[in-house]
């Protein structure tokens, strides 16, 4: 029962099913949208089908979230599976079968290769000595002879297959057993993970402790940002820092079992003070809001009501540079000012912006199967080299007054047919040493 199994699971259009299922899969996958809200579906697919909302849909079929669903994992399961069972019952006999010997003792054998020699004589061990200097192993018995070359050709299917399924193995660990966390944090905070955005059903937490230390960004001649970075700390129970690590895109902090990528930056706040008539210093906090641009990000606050004869008037922050854009109520442009300068006009009270409160975007993930996917790609690379190396072959059969060879390859036959015209002149100059 179970090597029926086994041999059903080793057929090769199975596994092409199975392969072209799971890449319908992966293509509505990338066009339906992974990972987001129910309010999301439902308010970008509203087409019904069949009087059913089409989100409805997606969210009972598991659409939403293709590459945690059951169903989806049982075929990468049935796919890796098939490949191994493959690899157990078909490739690994055929290389042990390409490993034996064979000769060809019958005439009959030869009328059936594609490259064929008949002469009347030959020099055996000169013969030899060109066979061994273009790499061949040589075989023979009585008046037979056989040789081969290329024999790590016939293991790059095995590597191939071994390949696809660690890469599977570790997409399927990473999918059951990784997390993903998305934390906006300002300058100077302390925070765990929480924001968790995609985990597995096996997914563990680390109780872990950072801390941002600073974030800046630096700024290419138009203005637009070209890199940011954060300096982030990593604490023990007691608050202890034990790593320390400036981060940046494609620049990440890499500890035992995640990784911490800087992935975004905005703005929380702006810090001011006001001084009063009666030279008293107050210090306030003014939350600000992002607005929607095409070119770039855009944050919007207003100056709080703190006295009558202020008028209020409109920030516009562009950017963590430290410069900020006021006006008035109406829209109309009043002036360009930095941090750390004091305002003091006939529509502005005596106030000085302080700080830009900016936050950083760090990314907390986990992925356990990485490393084999790695190295089932680099496997991959191997064995996609490999599989350029020809697998040839040569018989010959000589007899007192006559002599028969053959030969055949599985691929680059060009160079092979080549190679077998430089054999054939080796065959003449035997006679005519002879």
């Amino acid at each position: 029962m179970i090597k029926r199994i086994f041999k059903y699971l080793a057929n090769l259009k199975l596994a092409i099913i199975i392969l072209l299922l799971i890449s319908l899969l992966i293509s509505i996958g990338s066009i339906i949208e992974q990972n987001k809200e129910v309010e999301f579906y439902q308010s970008h697919y509203l087409t019904p089908i069949f009087t059913v909302p089409f989100w409805k849909v997606i969210i009972f079929l598991g659409f939403n979230n293709i590459y945690n669903t059951w169903w989806f994992l049982i075929l990468l399961f049935l796919f890796g599976f098939s490949l191994a069972s493959c690899t157990i019952l078909q490739q690994l006999p055929t290389l042990k079968f390409s490993r034996r010997y064979y000769f060809y003792k019958q005439v009959n054998q030869y009328k059936k290769l594609p490259l064929k020699i008949n002469r009347s004589k030959v020099f055996t061990p000169h013969l030899s000595y060109t066979l061994l200097n273009k790499q061949y192993s040589i075989y023979q018995q009585y008046n037979s002879l056989y040789a081969y070359k290329g024999l790590i050709s016939r293991v790059g299917p095995i590597i191939v297959h071994l390949s696809i399924i660690c890469i599977l193995l570790g997409s399927t660990l990473g999918s059951i057993n990784g997390f993903n966390s998305q934390e906006l944090i300002p300058k100077t905070e302390v925070f765990h993970i929480q924001n968790i955005i995609r985990n597995g059903i096996f997914s563990l937490i680390p109780q872990k402790t950072f801390r941002i230390n600073d974030f800046w960004s630096i700024y290419t001649s138009n203005g637009l940002i070209k890199q940011f970075y954060t300096d982030i700390s990593l604490l023990n129970g007691e608050g202890r820092e034990t790593q320390r690590k400036t981060i940046s895109v494609n620049n990440p902090l890499l500890l035992k079992d995640i990784i911490v990528y800087q992935t975004d930056w905005g703005v929380l706040g702006l810090r001011l003070k006001y001084f009063t008539k009666e030279n008293s210093l107050k210090v306030f906090q003014v939350p600000i809001s992002k607005i929607s641009s095409l070119n770039q990000k855009v944050w919007i606050s207003a100056l709080p009501n703190l006295n009558r004869n202020l008028k209020p008037f409109i920030i516009l922050i562009k950017d963590n540079r430290g410069q900020l854009t006021l006006y008035s109520i109406n829209g109309k442009f009043i002036k360009n000012v930095n941090i750390g300068d004091k305002l003091e006009n006939e529509n502005i009270n005596s106030f000085k912006f302080t700080d830009i409160i900016s936050s950083t975007g760090i990314q907390i993930k986990s992925d356990p199967g990485i490393k084999l996917i790695y190295f089932g790609f680099f496997f991959l690379i191997i064995s996609s080299l490999i599989s350029y190396i020809s697998f040839s072959e040569l018989w010959l059969l000589y007899f007192p007054r006559k002599v028969i060879s053959g030969g055949k390859t599985n691929r680059a036959k060009i160079k092979f047919n080549l190679e077998f015209v430089k054999f054939k002149q080796s065959f003449l100059n035997d006679i005519n040493y002879n």
